[in-house]
Parts: C-alpha cells; sequence; structure tokens
C-alpha cells in the first residue's frame, strides 16, 4: 500500500491543504507546532476513523482534540492510496450529523463498503491497535504496548493451523470468559430460585414434623385414657356402689326389725298397740329407704356404664381421625423429603454447570495453544529483530532477545546485556527493530511506515544506519520531524 495523496477539508489545525506523497523514504519537516503530529493523526482516523468518546473522556479524545471551532460541519478529508496494483479514493466526514464514509475504486468506478470489511481487507486485516504498535511510531511512543503483545499471542496461537494470525485469541478468549461469566449469573440465579424453593420445601417439613409430634402426643394419651379409667370416673363407680350397699343394708335391716318387732310384740301378748305399731313402721321405712337406695345405685351405674361407653366410642373415633390425619401428615412430609432431595440439583442447574466446566476447558486449551506455539513465535520475532539490529548497529550487536519473565537481552559477541543497561538511544533502536519485526510478521500487506520525531535520541550515526535500512526495504516511508539532519543525510545517500 503507497498512500499518494491527503486533502485536508478541516483537521485541527490544517485546514484546506493537499500534500502530495511517493513511494520510498521521504521527510516532512517543520518546527514544532507546525502540524506534523495533526497530519499523523489524519492519516490514522482515514484508515480507522475516529470515534467520539463518552462521558468525561469525550473532552479530550482525538475527536474532539481535532474537531474544528469554527466550522465543524467541514470535520474532513480524502486520502488517495495504491494497493494490489489498484487505485483507491477513501473519503470521510467525522461530524458528528452528517457522519459518513466512501471508499471507490479509481480504475472501474467500484463502490466499496467500509462497513463491511472492504477496506481492512485492503489493508490486510490491519486494526488501529496494531497499527499503533509496528508501522505507526508517535512521539515518545518508541516502546511499543501491550496490543503487540495480544497481537502476536494471537499470531502465535493461530499460525500453524490456518497459516495466518486472521483469529483473535485475545477477543476469543474475552468472548469465552464473558459467555462464562453470563453462565455462571445464570447458574447463581437458579441455585439462588432453587435455594428458595428448599427453604420454603424445609419450612413445610418443619410444620409437618410439629403437627405429627402434636397429633402423636394426642393419640397416645388417648390410648393410655383407654387403657385406664381415669380417677373421676372410677370415684363415681364407687359412689354408685355404696348406694347399692347401703340400700340392701337397709333393706336387711328393716326387715330384721320387722321380724323382731312381730317376734316381740307375739311373746308378749300386748297386741298390736301404738307403740308396737310405731315400732314396725320404722324398720319398713328402713327397708323402703333401702329399696329407693338400691334402685338408685343401680339406676346410677346404669347411666355411668352408658356414659362411660359413650365417652369410649367417642375417644376411639378421636384415635381412628387422628391415625388417619397422621398417616396423611406422614405421606406428604415424605414428599416434601423427595422434592428437597430433587431439588438439590436442577436439570437446568446440571446443563449450566456442563456448561460451565465445557467453557473453562476452552479458555484452558486455547490458553495452552498459546503457550505451545508463543515460544516459537517469539524466537521467529527475535530473529528478524536481531537481523534488523544488527544492521542498524553495524553489528555492533549481533542478537537481541525478548523474553516474558527476563526482558529485553541483546549479545555482543560476549555477553548478554539486560535492556535497562544500554543508552536511551539504543533502546530507542531495540523498540524500533522490534516493531519493525513485528510489522513483517503480522501484517499481510505492506503498510506505509509513518515516524513521528522517532529519532530524537539518535546520534548521526544512528540516524544514518537506520536511515540507510528503510531506505534498502523498498515500502513507502513517511517521517516527521522538527530537524533538518534526516533531509541531509538522506540528500547525502
Amino acid at each position: 500500500m503507497v498512500i499518494t495523496e491527503l486533502y485536508i477539508r478541516n483537521f485541527g489545525k490544517l485546514s484546506e491543504r493537499h500534500f502530495y506523497l511517493r513511494d520510498g523514504v521521504q521527510v516532512i519537516s517543520g518546527e514544532n507546532e507546525y502540524g506534523k503530529t495533526t497530519l499523523h493523526a489524519f492519516i490514522r482516523a482515514m484508515l480507522f476513523g475516529l470515534e467520539r468518546g463518552r462521558g468525561r473522556a469525550a473532552a479530550k479524545d482525538d475527536f474532539s482534540r481535532y474537531e474544528p471551532w469554527d466550522d465543524p460541519g467541514s470535520y474532513a478529508g480524502v486520502m488517495r492510496f495504491t494497493c494490489g496494483g489498484r487505485s483507491f479514493r477513501l473519503e470521510r466526514n467525522f461530524a458528528r450529523q452528517t457522519k459518513q464514509v466512501s471508499l471507490v475504486c479509481e480504475d472501474d468506478g467500484e463502490e466499496l463498503s467500509v462497513e463491511h470489511g472492504d477496506l481492512q481487507m485492503l489493508l490486510g486485516g490491519m486494526t488501529a491497535e496494531l497499527f499503533d504498535n509496528t508501522v505507526s511510531v508517535g512521539q515518545l511512543k518508541a516502546a511499543p504496548g501491550q496490543e503487540l503483545s495480544d497481537a502476536l499471542a494471537n499470531y502465535a496461537a493461530n499460525y500453524y493451523e490456518t497459516g495466518g494470525g486472521e483469529y483473535d485469541l485475545s477477543k476469543a478468549l474475552k468472548s469465552l470468559d464473558e459467555k462464562k461469566r453470563a453462565v455462571r449469573r445464570e447458574l447463581r440465579d437458579e441455585e439462588a430460585a432453587g435455594e428458595t424453593e428448599r427453604k420454603k420445601l424445609l419450612q413445610k417439613s418443619r410444620y409437618l414434623e410439629e403437627d405429627i409430634r402434636r397429633l402423636d402426643a394426642q393419640y397416645k394419651e388417648i390410648e393410655k385414657t383407654l387403657r385406664e379409667l381415669p380417677g373421676p370416673e372410677r370415684t363415681d363407680v364407687h359412689g354408685k356402689n355404696r348406694f347399692i350397699i347401703g340400700g340392701i343394708a337397709a333393706i336387711c335391716a328393716g326387715v330384721l326389725l320387722l321380724l323382731w318387732s312381730l317376734w316381740s310384740g307375739h311373746e308378749s301378748g300386748r297386741g298390736l298397740s301404738a307403740v308396737s305399731v310405731l315400732t314396725a313402721l320404722v324398720p319398713v321405712l328402713a327397708a323402703v329407704a333401702g329399696v329407693f337406695l338400691l334402685a338408685a345405685g343401680y339406676a346410677g351405674k346404669f347411666r355411668s356404664h352408658r356414659n362411660r361407653s359413650e365417652a369410649d366410642e367417642q375417644r376411639r373415633w378421636e384415635l381412628e381421625r387422628i391415625r388417619s390425619e397422621l398417616r396423611e401428615k406422614e405421606i406428604r412430609r415424605e414428599n416434601i423429603r423427595e422434592q428437597y432431595e430433587e431439588a438439590e440439583k436442577s436439570d437446568s442447574q446440571i446443563r449450566l454447570e456442563e456448561q460451565c466446566r465445557a467453557l473453562e476447558l476452552a479458555v484452558e486449551e486455547l490458553q495452552k495453544a498459546a503457550q505451545v506455539t508463543a515460544g516459537s513465535m517469539e524466537r521467529s520475532m527475535s530473529r528478524r529483530a536481531s537481523e534488523i539490529f544488527s544492521a542498524i548497529t553495524d553489528g555492533k550487536y549481533r542478537s537481541l532477545e525478548t523474553d516474558r519473565q527476563r526482558g529485553i537481552t541483546v549479545w555482543d559477541g560476549e555477553r548478554k546485556i539486560p535492556a535497562g543497561r544500554l543508552s536511551r538511544g539504543t533502546v530507542e533502536q531495540i523498540y524500533f527493530c522490534i516493531r519493525m519485526a513485528a510489522a513483517e510478521i503480522l501484517t499481510e500487506e505492506p503498510l506505509p511506515l509513518i515516524l513521528d520525531d522517532v529519532f530524537a535520541f539518535y546520534d548521526d550515526k544512528r540516524l544514518e544506519s537506520v536511515l540507510k535500512w528503510l531506505s534498502g526495504q523498498g515500502k513507502q516511508v513517511i517521517i516527521f520531524t522538527c530537524h533538518s539532519r534526516e533531509k541531509e543525510l538522506l540528500r547525502n545517500m
């Protein structure tokens, strides 16, 4: 890909400006505040768009930074470039109300769709994050960020399977993690619902246990009553027996007294006098009283037996009722216990747990795949970065190694030196080599290399070496600088 023209209608401090570019190395120089960084930001915005942030972040994002104050409606521009032997025209309007983008092949007038990925296809799958960490180097941003590490991991995880890095490992892991969290939330809701149901069942079981204990106590009490007659009824029976015994005794006494009266009168020969009649009347009255006592005793005993029979029948009926209610409640208790055991894990809960385990296994396998191939990918990138590093240091350093645990080290032919012990200029060279090696590995389409005041810490010798290397790469290189030495060195070369 080669950028041939940039037209800025309105972007930041630049307005109605045309820039015509060519292949190979070129320098755009100017003093500070000239607009070099604005032009760099415009290239990025044309390739990847410019989104407005939300909330407080919107006040400091690139959209607000470069939005024209006087005429925000003309926040727009055009880029012309060649790719694969064809010429294209990319036009964007960044304004909030009239935002739009169009991509046209100027060779045959074919309209392509940026929304459906045609531009990304022309860019060889390049993303804005990868662009910032490889071919685009901003001021004081020589060190690549975490996005480059993620991109290398993606490429490493997929290279041996697909021959390329079109799959995004970090996004795949993020997607799996989001799905796992969603399943876990659903599982927690299911467990909470199950726990609520189990609590209800447990409460019902406790109520039934209390009812069963109460009914069982009533049953035993009535059963005991049937086995042993209560004290008050027994006392009443004894009272009825005393009436009967008293009545019999009174009758016997009356008969004996009557016989004695008759016998004593006959012996005395006095006949039936008033005294003797009175004497005879007393035993008769005693006998009559005995008859009444005997009748009352038997009548009371009959009533007592009848009342006791009715009470016993009532108690037996109550026992049967309690026994039936006990059976019903025990059956309900057993049913609730079975429901409680079944409620430990529902079918839905078991299914969700299986999904969680499957997602965890998928994450684990993806991470293993990345770890298996990451070492090989790091060695490949280290080899290419070492070749570039050796070239731009004129062979002073033969190789460099990048290791996630040990960091970056360089080999000068005698010893390994940690990057932290090297000068700032050499460290900048290392970062440059890592970016260049990563760009070659991760990009399918050679893209323009954009360097914005990258060589501030390079001395003339380092700068001459890196410019010589860049000139031999056969790609478009755009250097923004506030110095003139890049132009002079290139002119001399």
